[in-house]
């Protein structure tokens, strides 16, 4: 029962994620809500940190790379992902998502943590390839309605490009810091560094807009992904395996269309289905790999964006 509480929590999670990011963007300008959403997670972070008694000492060699993570993991990730979010579609980002761990283990290799598999290159080249229709049914979308779907895609792709960069960059300082020391101090930058996009951003707040859909998605967001998600995550990788996990969390991006289609009303074309299908089973196949393999994928589980 506690192993399967666990999966439906992540996998509720990570589906709606998108979704929720969906509704509150419309309502809160998405420069805004990445500050008020990371910098709300970050304090309550930081009052666990403080309640378990760490110290937030660091080596001073380590101090370049806990930059870097901070500005990746919110003014960078955050930037793309919530104004993708607003110009694309809540499904289109439940796919591109999906590829973080491939994205990942490309990065990996190009740092040296690891190294590359032939056996690894089909679903690489499947993922391209399923990516390539979703964009395609971007492109028509953007060509009828005029919109920017093709750029959001674009930036969503950007979003997960940064999240991969942060959970290679973040293994070897886990590893020494810590889960719970490395993502406080990382988040604690970030939120610092993101303080002056945020007080020029602070005119277009207009909370008096905000309805019940885009209050929940703005607790779904902080308060479940970004703040709980983390403990049930390290939680779950002492009790259910990594295989498991995977498994389960790749039915996400179909729950996240599913949803996208009943709650959103957006369009699933026949391009769509295809691409999403093809790079969902193209992740699917490359987690099949060997023990070593697989940590890329248990640090990918420390958050989801």
């Amino acid at each position: 029962m506690r192993k399967l509480s666990i999966i439906l929590f992540l996998v509720f999670t990570t589906s709606f994620t998108p979704i929720a990011a969906k509704f509150t963007v419309a309502e809160i300008s998405p420069s805004s809500l990445a500050f008020l959403r990371f910098g709300t997670a970050t304090v309550l972070l930081n009052i666990i940190f403080l309640l378990r008694k760490q110290s937030y000492k660091i080596d001073r060699s380590d101090i370049p790379m806990f930059l870097w993570l901070g500005a990746l993991v919110i003014p960078i990730n955050q930037i793309f992902f919530l104004n993708g979010v607003k110009l694309s579609f809540a499904s289109h980002s439940g796919v591109t998502y999906a590829c973080t761990p491939l994205f990942a283990y490309l990065i990996s290799i190009g740092m040296d943590h690891e190294k590359f598999n032939l056996r690894r290159l089909i679903p690489i080249l499947m993922t391209i390839v399923g990516i390539f229709f979703v964009f395609y049914d971007s492109i028509m979308k953007t060509r009828i309605s005029d919109s920017n779907v093709i750029l959001g895609d674009v930036l969503l792709v950007f979003a997960v490009m940064s999240w991969a960069a942060y959970i290679s960059m973040n293994r070897n300082v886990v590893r020494k810091y810590g889960a719970v020391k490395a993502s406080t101090i990382a988040f604690t930058i970030g939120s610092v560094m993101y303080i002056p996009i945020f007080l020029y951003d602070m005119p277009n707040i207009d909370l008096g807009r905000l309805t019940t859909p885009g209050i929940l998605g703005f607790i779904h967001l902080t308060f479940l992904v970004s703040f709980a998600g983390y403990f049930v995550t390290t939680y779950a990788i002492r009790y259910v395996s990594i295989t498991e996990l995977t498994t389960s969390t790749n039915v996400s991006p179909i729950v996240t269309i599913v949803f996208s289609w009943i709650l959103l009303k957006e369009e699933i074309t026949y391009f769509f289905v295809i691409g999403a299908a093809v790079t969902i089973l193209g992740v699917f196949l490359s987690q099949f790999r060997s023990k070593e393999q697989k940590a890329v994928i248990t640090d990918t589980y420390e958050y989801n964006s």
